[in-house]
């Protein structure tokens, strides 16, 4: 079955060359920056196989694709809407949710340019989900909401607060099934919307000699030696039998180096992707590793079922499998494909581990996998994927077009829309030679909730959202003086990315400046929240000391009690990065109270009472 998929030249030209042309500025003059971090997630086919619907959060796009005439229409939406997950109700409605927009917008038909509705739901809508049997709308929001609106239009008739970083939503009988994204758990909630149970893709054992303790499988205490954990939950999928598949990373719970390469290990490099299966009774399974590449942002089954693909957007490859495949192989430890000069070998194997060009990622001899199909277009970065019956349409934001793999050959439908590329853009989510991208754990921008073991002590990872031009020196010790030091020595030397050109260092910062801190949810309590600011700007405790400003700090390097001097963080969004304090020993804002945040010399806390500690946290948590 193993096929080799490949774009006629001119698409290789239109998507590399163009690109690579269009990376360079006339000297002194800075490129103007365009694109969003990639989410993935963002094309769904219709019921009937008629038409494609692809979200373009690039360029706040709809664009609707006649997939038998191979035309498409667009529909522009509003500046910063950033449009992504989308989903078809019974009577063919297509309803689309707006990340940046906190809202959804629905169209008559996958066909139709006509919006018939613009609804506000929540901030940050996330995941979407019909629900036949109550012909609902079930809208999952990064600040913790879950929301629930008429599929035929109407207001909202129930809002459900869960935890905070919500991603997909999956209906489940009477209830509903939501996953978180860093976490990668899934929350099961029965019909009342109450959290029945909760859990999360197993730690699995790797190279080193990793073994789990004796009666432990991996459902509860970590292996004996190196391990990867799941996180960073890109894309989950309901199959037709109740199981959801799910797309994530999984961070090496090892010590890293700051040396060349220093980021290596593990299977190849600190974060490796996965995928995992939930089966119907809720128990999890860490299925092999069956791609290889990072950033695995988008997942899709065909409609028979029988097909899986699989997007890696930091390796610019789409792998298809059969499911019954993928669902029977499982992670019984060490590290999945051997020997194929990839970095899990140390050969530096970039891409795929020596499989760039396409066709089969790894001999049958060598994996459980029997077959399998790799998707190189060479047309950018691949942000998402579906059937249309079966054959594979991926979506590539930057020329843009969706390109339809079949048995028959490939065909490109261009949309309605300029090229566009930006140097920082594609740097910030290019696989480097220990097999990660920059967003790897900085996915979307912002953090993997991960704390790294280094040989210097643990470092949680640090968010980039909210300004981070302005928040200058880096890293928790402000080592860093700019950016251009921080790209040349941790991507270049740590991540062994190569030296960025200039166009690189011209256009990282302008793309990542562009990103808004996590937005904070709805005040529960004003009130607390009111008297929390008075507290927090009070000359006794003494918080707007160093935390002043538009970005909430004086940029100062200090001693708080925490070990050493660490740069004063911005607390602009700070109740979306969890955990806290540089080695994240605070789980959460009010641990930061508690014994790891440094006492009196963290702001004058001794003598706050547990309902001042609440009145602060809710502050916090509002920003």
């Amino acid at each position: 079955m193993s096929r080799k998929l490949i774009t006629s030249p001119a698409v290789l030209l239109l998507g590399l060359g163009a690109c690579a042309d269009h990376s360079t500025s006339p000297p002194g003059e800075d490129p103007p920056t365009w694109g969003v971090p990639v989410t993935g997630g963002n094309l769904y086919v219709t019921r009937d196989q008629s038409h494609i619907v692809v979200a373009d959060p690039d360029r706040d796009q709809l664009y609707t694709i006649d997939v038998r005439a191979s035309s498409a229409a667009s529909i522009q939406l509003a500046q910063y809407d950033e449009p992504g997950r989308i989903i078809e109700d019974g009577a063919g409605r297509i309803h689309v949710a707006l990340r940046h927009g906190n809202a959804i917008v629905t169209l008559a038909s996958g066909g139709s340019t006509e919006i018939l509705a613009r609804r506000p739901v929540c901030g940050d809508p996330r995941g979407l989900a019909w629900d036949p049997a109550t012909d609902l709308i079930h809208v999952a929001c990064a600040t913790g909401e879950l929301v629930s609106l008429p599929a035929a239009g109407g207001d909202i008739t129930r809002t459900v607060r869960l935890d905070r970083d919500l991603r997909d939503v999956i209906v489940s009988g009477s209830g509903l099934l939501v996953t978180r994204f860093r976490s990668a758990e899934v929350l099961a909630l029965d019909a009342s919307g109450a959290v029945v149970s909760r859990a999360a893709p197993p730690v699995v054992a790797r190279v080193g000699g990793g073994v789990f303790p004796p009666n432990d499988p991996g459902g509860g205490t970590a292996p004996q030696g190196p391990i990867g954990a799941a996180s960073v939950a890109w894309r989950t999928i309901g199959l037709a039998n109740g199981a959801l598949l799910m797309t994530h990373q999984r961070q090496a719970q090892e010590t890293l180096s700051e040396s060349e390469g220093g980021y290596g290990g593990m299977c190849g490099g600190p974060v490796e992707d996965a995928v995992s299966l939930r089966n119907p009774d809720g128990t999890f399974k860490a299925l092999s590793r069956v791609v290889r590449g990072s950033l695995p942002v988008d997942i899709a089954a065909s409609a028979a079922g029988d097909m899986v693909a699989i997007v890696s957007a930091g390796s610019r490859q789409v792998s298809v499998l059969p499911t019954q495949t993928l669902s029977e192989s499982s992670d019984d430890g060490g590290c999945d494909f051997p020997g194929d000069g990839g970095p899990a070998e140390g050969g530096g194997g970039g891409v795929d581990g020596g499989s760039v060009d396409g066709g089969t990622a790894i001999p049958p001899s060598q994996t459980k996998l029997v077959a399998s199909t790799v998707i190189n277009d060479g047309a950018g970065i691949p942000t998402s994927v579906g059937f249309v019956n079966a054959d594979v349409a991926v979506y590539y934001p930057e020329l843009p077009a969706v390109i339809i793999h079949g048995s028959l050959g490939n065909k490109t439908i261009h949309l309605p829309a300029d090229f566009a590329f930006d140097a920082g853009r594609e740097m910030f989510h290019s696989q480097t030679q220990v097999g990660i991208a920059c967003a790897s754990c900085h996915p979307e921008g912002h953090n993997d909730g991960n704390t790294w073991t280094f040989e210097t002590g643990p470092r949680r990872t640090q968010d980039l959202g909210g300004g981070v031009l302005q928040r200058a020196p880096f890293h928790w010790t402000g080592d860093m003086t700019d950016l251009t030091t921080l790209m040349e020595q941790v991507f270049a030397q740590r991540m062994l990315g190569g030296e960025p050109s200039e166009s690189q260092k011209k256009a990282l910062g302008p793309f990542l400046d562009r990103i808004p801190a996590p937005l904070a949810p709805p005040a529960v309590d004003p009130a607390a929240v009111a008297r929390g600011e008075a507290l927090f700007e009070s000359q006794a405790v003494g918080c707007a000391t160093c935390h002043n400003g538009a970005l909430l700090t004086n940029k100062q390097i200090v001693n708080v009690g925490t070990g050493a001097a660490f740069k004063v963080p911005s607390l602009v969004g700070v109740g979306g990065r969890a955990p806290f304090i540089h080695d994240g020993c605070a789980a959460t804002l009010a641990d930061r109270f508690g014994t790891c945040g440094g006492g009196d010399m963290h702001g004058h806390t001794s003598q706050l009472q547990p309902a001042d500690v609440a009145d602060l946290v809710a502050f916090l948590d509002s920003l």
